[in-house]
């Protein structure tokens, strides 16, 4: 297992909102990304609330209502496919102290964070297989300038796991071999639990 830390990303050019939002919450001037070939400049919004994790999330929620538009969700198999999808994506439990009830302000970013981590491979899955690359790369930058920025709001600065690569890699593989409709079903299962995932970190985030 490897850690976290900002040697992991090269960088990338961002618009003047995102070094807005990123500027009081990272340690470094500029934000870094897994690449740095297409030079993807984000649209991102200046923050509008003194919160600027819940700006971001909500950011990348609209990113992944873009990509939505074009995942199958109303023919028949693949909805039928949807509901019997073994896919292992992070969900948000009790135990992981981001509801309400039982809060838990370090234990709920470390899944947060990890849970973000675990997203990246089913992220670049969606990067080879929708039409709309540009929000698909919002997305996966989104995600890992929300992973750096929640790492400055722990109380007790830990080490975080990451998904064996080897693991991940095969993953890819199965995913990729499938068929074209199938695909279909797997970049909407993954927006979907996306979309879930950062809806707890935006509620979350008002507790912190």
């Amino acid at each position: 297992m490897t850690s976290l830390s900002t040697s992991t990303f090269s960088p990338v050019a961002f618009s003047l909102g995102l070094l807005l939002v990123m500027a009081t919450a990272l340690p470094t001037p500029v934000l870094l990304g897994e690449d740095s070939q297409d030079g993807a400049i984000l649209n991102i919004p200046e923050p509008t609330s003194t919160d600027k994790t819940e700006d971001l999330a909500k950011y990348i929620l609209e990113e992944i209502n873009v990509l939505k538009q074009e995942a199958c969700d109303s023919i028949y198999k693949c909805r039928v496919a949807l509901a019997k999808n073994n896919l292992n994506l992070p969900k948000m439990a009790e135990k992981d102290g981001c509801f309400h009830n039982g809060f838990n302000k370090d234990t709920c970013l470390m899944r947060i964070i990890t849970g973000l981590l675990e997203f990246q491979v089913y992220i670049e899955f969606l990067k080879n297989n929708v039409n709309e690359k540009s929000s698909a790369r919002a997305v996966q930058i989104g995600t890992k300038a929300l992973m750096l920025m929640l790492k400055q709001k722990e109380t007790y600065p830990s080490i975080v796991p990451t998904p064996d690569p080897t693991s991940n890699a095969s993953l890819m593989v199965k995913m990729q071999s499938q068929e074209e409709w199938l695909k279909k079903v797997t970049v909407r299962l993954i927006l979907r639990s996306l979309e879930d995932f950062l809806q707890y970190t935006v509620r979350a985030s008002r507790l912190m």
